[in-house]
């Protein structure tokens, strides 16, 4: 009986702890170490990571191609080993174990995340979803290559020509177009090309100017003084540079575009979203030849992401100006902006939120 009480133990054992290697928690059993290798992004060496192997799969530490890919706001949840994480424009969620990611309002399948000696692991196919990437190994000298923005997408057990067009902002005769597709069917490990955003007759993401979330207001100013105080103080900050994924704690030395929106509104009672993407669902729709100093406009960045995704916000001061943290420069005022050549082609709409 002892014998048989015993075996069953050990059968109990075995069972748990093959869950455990197929879930989130893992162990160096099936773990093969991978030398240090070199990150290129777009052919220039960056930095360096240590991937590793599970059964055949490359995984990367999730936090350090997060920070090399400029998502520098990491929050982690212990208690659903969850991390959310942002570069300014996108909040992005992910659960170790999960198959789904949440990006923004929209969710992506992902190979699910690993979590192996207390630290998070995302395989290539992940790694490229989240970020907008496209990530290989290239065996000849050991290295992983990242396209940034992604022109190429791998399809994913779960995915549809729908579902990538929509996360993409593109329609789907525009990715069968790009593809030669002739049907809509697709499968696990494929590799798609990603319409050209600057070609594509989809606008990008225009889903938040339909959303008219209302704005905390927390000033007894009247409107007029409120904007008036939220420019200067705008202004206030012009030369401070320009980090992705700044916090406030970091302000008013570093920003990033919405962070900067966030700080000068919130300093005069408008409580803001953290990112751009969740400001631009804020307030009511304004069209451009009605727009007044103070209404936040909203832009793509096609040559930083190729999802369509809300990018760029910044406050319009009248006269056709507009004063933004901008990538290259920092905190600016942009002159005609709507003249501008890359900021009308990526001009997506413009939001009120104090009125």
């Amino acid at each position: 009986m002892r014998k048989i009480i015993l075996l069953r133990t050990v059968l109990v054992f075995m069972l748990v702890f093959g869950i455990s290697l197929s879930g989130t928690m893992s162990t160096n059993a099936q773990v093969q170490s991978v030398p240090n290798a070199g990150v290129f992004i777009n052919g220039k060496v960056v930095s360096g990571i240590n991937p590793i192997i599970e059964n055949g799969v490359y995984y990367l530490p999730f936090i350090d191609l997060a920070k090399i890919l400029n998502y520098n706001s990491i929050k982690f949840e212990e208690k659903t080993k969850t991390y959310e994480i942002t570069d300014g424009s996108t909040i992005i969620r992910i659960t170790m174990g999960g198959t789904k990611a949440k990006k923004g309002n929209e969710y992506i399948n992902i190979e699910p995340p690993r979590w192996i000696n207390e630290t998070p692991y995302v395989s290539l196919h992940t790694g490229g979803a989240i970020f907008n990437s496209y990530i290989t190994f290239k065996k000849e000298n050991g290295s992983i290559q990242i396209q940034n923005p992604a022109l190429k997408y791998i399809v994913h057990t779960g995915d549809t020509l729908y579902n990538i067009a929509r996360i993409h902002h593109v329609s789907v005769d525009e990715l069968k177009k790009a593809n030669n597709l002739t049907t809509n069917v697709i499968h696990d490990g494929q590799v798609l090309n990603i319409p050209n955003p600057d070609a594509s007759t989809s606008k990008g993401e225009m889903e938040p100017a339909k959303e008219q979330e209302p704005v905390k207001n927390n000033s007894g100013d009247t409107v007029a003084q409120q904007i008036a105080n939220i420019l200067a103080d705008a202004k206030k900050y012009i030369g401070a540079k320009y980090k992705y994924g700044a916090t406030l704690a970091e302000a008013p030395n570093l920003f990033d575009c919405s962070s900067y929106t966030q700080y000068v509104f919130g300093n005069f009672g408008v409580q803001l979203p953290r990112v751009s993407r969740d400001q631009a669902s804020k307030g009511v729709s304004v069209a451009t030849a009605n727009l007044k100093a103070g209404d936040l406009m909203f832009f793509t960045m096609n040559d930083t992401y190729t999802d369509g995704r809300v990018a760029h916000v910044g406050i319009y001061m009248g006269d056709g100006n507009m004063i933004h943290a901008s990538t290259s420069k920092g905190v600016m005022i942009t002159t005609n902006v709507l003249s501008n050549p890359y900021w009308a082609k990526n001009y997506l709409f413009s939001k009120r939120v104090v009125q």
